[in-house]
């Protein structure tokens, strides 16, 4: 059984959702409807699923990220860095 629900999507929700559609020549609706399943089930992901999943937030978060941002160096964020006060 399917249900049917109309949805007023931000677009900064929607501009995802359809450049990902694009790239896999998929319909907006079905990745929409593909995420929406991931968040509401209690299924353990596949690989490939997981990734792709990390794939997508890590590129979201990184899009969010201010223009002069910079990133930690190795050493801030190796065992002696983290730990460099408690030494």
């Amino acid at each position: 059984m399917t249900h049917s629900i109309v949805l007023e999507v931000p677009e900064n929700i929607y501009l995802p959702l359809a450049e990902e559609a694009e790239a896999k020549g998929r319909k907006v609706e079905e990745i929409a409807l593909e995420m929406l399943d991931l968040l509401t089930s209690d299924r353990k992901l596949a690989d490939d699923e997981f990734e792709r999943l990390s794939d997508l937030l890590a590129d979201e978060f990184e899009k969010r990220l201010p223009k002069d941002f910079k990133p930690l160096s190795d050493y801030a964020m190796s065992r002696e860095g983290i730990y460099e006060d408690h030494l």
